[in-house]
């Protein structure tokens, strides 16, 4: 059995449509459940404030052999150093410690099967110092340091989990429609058949697209004045 948190639209729906062409039962969680493919199976459930046992009526005594967190939260206009504290709360949970809750009581509660793919799926624009947007890249910043804590937690206790971290650069979704991007946005049908094909051995990080990583290797090696005019002109 198969698990999308944050399918209602996007890479989450894609990767969703992937798993149920291939005969694969998958659920995938959404504010607004509605069913659509016969082998996708849609749960009410909202991460910031249910408990989970809407998500464990579905899996009953099976156990999961892949978990994709896609769900994500932006406020393109507001989100900078003034944001109010309530928005700034519901951001931060949404892309960082909901998904530490729930990947956390799905180990502890033995949901998984011994070789399960529990993959995050962060941003591209943890990669620059951001102006604007700020909870939403510290949020995918700590989701980053978790990734990297979980991965060692697993391996000095003993289990077999695999852990992927998606960097993801703009892509064409919902929540980037009608906004200006730098770059060209990335259809995310593509990116799911490519993780769909990858699934039974993916782990570790991994960039897509690829030049995202070339960007943060520069990024490294700039002076910080220097980054801080380049993002300024290239109005990043």
């Amino acid at each position: 059995m198969n698990l999308i948190i944050g399918g209602s639209s996007g890479l989450g729906n894609s990767l969703a449509n992937c798993f149920a062409e291939d005969g694969k039962t998958i659920i995938v969680s959404r504010r607004n459940a509605k069913n659509t493919k016969e082998n996708i199976v849609h749960i009410r459930l909202d991460i910031n404030t249910d408990n989970l046992d809407c998500l464990y009526d579905k899996i009953k005594k099976n156990e999961l052999s892949n978990i994709f967190f896609t769900v994500g939260l932006i406020d393109w206009k507001n989100d900078d150093i003034f944001l109010d504290t309530k928005k700034f709360e519901e951001i931060f949970q949404t892309n960082f410690l909901s998904i530490k809750k729930i990947i956390s009581e799905l180990i502890k509660t033995g949901k998984l099967n011994s070789n399960c793919l529990i993959c995050f799926c962060s941003s591209a624009s943890t990669i620059l110092p951001r102006h604007r947007q700020i909870t939403y890249c510290a949020a995918k910043s700590a989701l980053n340091s978790f990734y990297k804590s979980l991965r060692a937690y697993l391996y000095i206790y003993g289990y077999k989990y695999r852990v992927a971290n998606l960097i993801l650069g703009y892509m064409n979704t919902e929540m980037n429609k009608n906004i200006n991007l730098p770059f060209k946005k990335k259809n995310p049908e593509i990116i799911a058949k490519q993780l769909f094909k990858k699934r039974k051995t993916l782990e570790g990080i991994h960039y897509f697209p690829k030049y995202w990583l070339l960007i943060k290797l520069i990024v490294n090696f700039l002076p910080e004045k220097i980054l801080f005019k380049m993002i300024k002109t290239l109005n990043l």
